[in-house]
């Protein structure tokens, strides 16, 4: 299965710790799903981008927000797991524009089940994808039995 990381704004710079960080998580998921990270300049960059990925299933998409649904670990895990086994190709994951997503994609979002959220608390753009790079590495320890996630 291939995991995307995309986010709206511009391509992290060689300062940037978090999106290092980040970057290491996913290569490190490199024996479970292959795994890269995507930059897009408006969300309708995003949305052209997404309706051209082909394969034989649709891409699953989540977009993070704060009025999305929260999930454990495991419950991030087992999400992920049951998608892999389903035989989905792709999963997206998208940090959204400084400003937030627009009210019709949100809504839309909403619709389809699409909103994820890390927690109530705002984060800085590199920093939420930091953490849900660490969360997609996480999921594939729990998913093989490795020990890195302990309760």
């Amino acid at each position: 299965m291939h995991v995307t990381l995309a986010h709206i704004g511009p391509r992290a710079t060689a300062k940037d710790e978090c999106d290092g960080l980040a970057g290491e998580y996913l290569r490190r998921c490199g024996g479970t799903l292959r795994c890269e990270m995507q930059a897009f300049r408006s969300e309708a960059a995003l949305l052209g981008w997404l309706g051209r990925q082909q394969g034989r299933t649709e891409p699953v998409v989540q977009l993070l927000d704060g009025s999305g649904r929260e999930i454990s670990s495991e419950e991030f895990a087992a999400w992920l797991g049951k998608h892999r086994d389903e035989g989905v190709q792709h999963v997206v994951f998208a940090v959204g524009p400084a400003d937030g997503w627009s009210d019709a994609l949100r809504a839309e979002g909403k619709r389809r089940g699409w909103l994820l959220s890390l927690g109530r608390m705002t984060l800085a753009h590199s920093l939420a994808r930091l953490v849900i790079a660490e969360q997609i590495y996480r999921a594939c320890t729990i998913l093989t039995g490795h020990p890195y996630h302990r309760k």
